[in-house]
């Protein structure tokens, strides 16, 4: 816990004291040492606090170092402990506060680049924690050491476009080495060389097992772009006695576990909704933000243009319902003053999009779009191996394992959905309920899930090139393509038994992006095309399916 008291008051307290002695005729060391150890008492009880100060600087030479002389310092720039954000003044300078479990890091500004590692992991921050933090079973968080002196942040001229794309990576999540293949061989090697400004992984980057966060690091690391990352449950250890030995091992890797920069037009957020909760023996998380770092975000969002792109960044959709409501509401209110802001989560393993509306806490009228980015690794690498070896792991909803990528073009930002290993047109699964029949059909119902549909996108369908486009409706089922992949991968899980090499399908969900539709009129013999179309704001999207009726 933080010292209460901020070392300008304490200095204040100090001279009171010693011109007290003076007056009193008492002495003076005497006075000021029982002071002195009663602050020495309550700063072992409380945790102490610090005041450290430093320099954000153009690092000409790239040496990482501030060079008087040689080194520009750079005003206007924001640092944050955690908690409070200030900005630099005209000489580069900035003063916070430092407890004992404190990240610095300095709020990368557009047109600016961090420093990155051989892993291409930015370093941003510093992380002063004296007596470490870990749990038991994997290591964490080596103890710092003492404060220096002065902590400076080094940044690089970059030229950042009004234009560009991110790549986000939703629940990577291996078990193990072979799914870190799995992972490699269906997203990653298709993604080296991307063109994409920088990457993000949504949270659950490894499956319980922290050893394997360098191992996947290397990994993404192939594709050559700038990676950053946000914590999510899979990625605590629960051998830990306390929220920041449990996030030991992610600061080790990755630094602050919630932060914020800019790039190019827009503002990205990153939270840690992971509340670390100990009960006894029992070792839990809930969605929920800490105190220091809701004031952190208060401080943040009150601070930039509310006008500009923000995209928040989170593991915990806003729609779980083990949020604590009230400060989920909070937290919506404050974002309600950025229209055009954007959440991306993870965490469900399902991809669809959602308007939160009043029941949010929203303004009536008004609405928050929120993107539940389906998984990398789909349904948790499950299911039957295709030629490759690598599990269809068809998602519950139906769409099949890849990963989203964000397009930004100005104050425009959307969302596009690629299918791993599948075309970039590749954008729905289109279902019709009688593929091939041998007499004449008047009743076709077709069913399309439209994976990144917008929840008010009009989709429509028709027969042949010159048949009538009829509206469909979106309803709440299961896909039914998903379901027949599921009866099929049974019927071989039962033949195999006990020796089935890989994992079984988990169960099918209701998705959020299914469209369904009829046609009631006769088909002649022969082969017909069904055509269906979507569009919305976002996108225009067609896809087919043709069926035989007669012999």
């Amino acid at each position: 816990m933080k010292n209460q008291y901020p070392i300008s008051l304490i200095h204040s307290v100090v001279r009171s004291f010693i011109q007290i002695a003076f007056k009193q005729g008492l002495p003076v060391l005497l006075v000021f040492f029982f002071f002195l150890a009663g602050q020495q008492q309550g700063a072992h009880a409380e945790g102490t606090t610090q005041t450290v100060s430093g320099i954000v600087f153009h690092d000409r030479s790239h040496s990482g170092v501030f060079e008087p002389g040689v080194d520009e310092a750079l005003p206007g720039v924001a640092v944050s402990n955690g908690r409070d954000v200030v900005v630099t003044d005209a000489e580069g300078r900035y003063t916070l506060e430092v407890s004992d479990h404190t990240i610095l890091f300095v709020v990368k500004p557009a047109n600016w680049m961090v420093p990155v590692d051989a892993l291409q992991i930015p370093r941003f921050y510093h992380i002063h924690n004296p007596e470490g933090a870990s749990g038991t079973t994997y290591a964490g968080l080596e103890p710092t050491g003492p404060l220096p002196s002065a902590v400076n942040f080094p940044l690089i001229p970059s030229d950042e476009p009004e234009d560009f794309d991110v790549l986000v990576f939703a629940d990577t999540q291996p078990r193990n080495k072979k799914e870190i293949s799995y992972l490699a061989r269906d997203a990653v090697a298709g993604l080296i060389g991307s063109e994409a400004a920088f990457g993000v992984t949504l949270g659950d980057i490894v499956f319980d097992d922290l050893g394997l966060f360098r191992h996947i690091n290397e990994t993404i690391a192939t594709i050559g772009i700038p990676w950053r990352h946000v914590i999510g449950n899979h990625d605590l250890d629960f051998s830990a006695d306390d929220n920041m030995g449990a996030r030991g091992a992610y600061y080790n890797h990755y630094g602050p576990s919630y932060y914020s920069f800019s790039y190019g037009p827009a503002h990205f957020l990153v939270l840690d909704n992971n509340k670390f909760i100990i009960d006894g023996d029992n070792r839990y998380y809930r969605p929920q933000l800490d105190d220091d770092q809701l004031v952190f975000v208060q401080n943040e969002l009150a601070r930039i243009d509310k006008e500009k792109p923000l995209v928040v960044l989170m593991h915990i959709p806003w729609d779980d319902r083990g949020w604590n409501m009230e400060q989920r509401d909070t937290l919506m209110a404050l974002l309600a003053a950025h229209p055009n802001a954007i959440s991306l989560g993870a965490h469900w393993h399902r991809h669809y999009h959602r308007y939160l509306d009043e029941e949010y806490g929203l303004p009536e009228g008004e609405y928050h779009h929120m993107v539940s980015v389906g998984a990398v690794c789909g349904a948790w690498w499950r299911g039957m191996p295709d030629e490759y070896g690598i599990p269809h792991a068809m998602m519950s909803d139906g769409t099949p394992a890849g990963y989203g990528i964000l397009q930004l073009r100005g104050d425009d930002v959307k969302m596009h959905w690629q299918s791993s290993r599948r075309p970039e047109n590749f954008q729905m699964h289109v279902h019709v309920n009688a593929q091939h029949s041998d007499d004449e059909t008047d009743h076709l119902l077709v069913t399309a899930n439209i994976f990144n549909a917008l929840p008010d996108a009009r989709v429509q369908m028709r027969i042949g090139n010159d048949g009538q486009w009829l509206d469909m409706e979106r309803i709440a089922e299961r896909d039914p393509l998903r379901l027949e992949t599921a009866d099929l991968d049974a019927l071989v899980e039962n033949l195999l038994g006990e020796d089935l090499p890989w994992l079984e399908m988990g169960g099918t969900a209701h998705t959020y992006t299914l469209w369904q539709g009829s046609a009631n009129m006769p088909l002649e013999k022969g082969t017909h095309v069904v055509h269906v179309r979507s569009e919305d704001k976002w996108w225009t999207h067609e896809d087919f399916a043709i069926i035989h009726v007669g012999e």
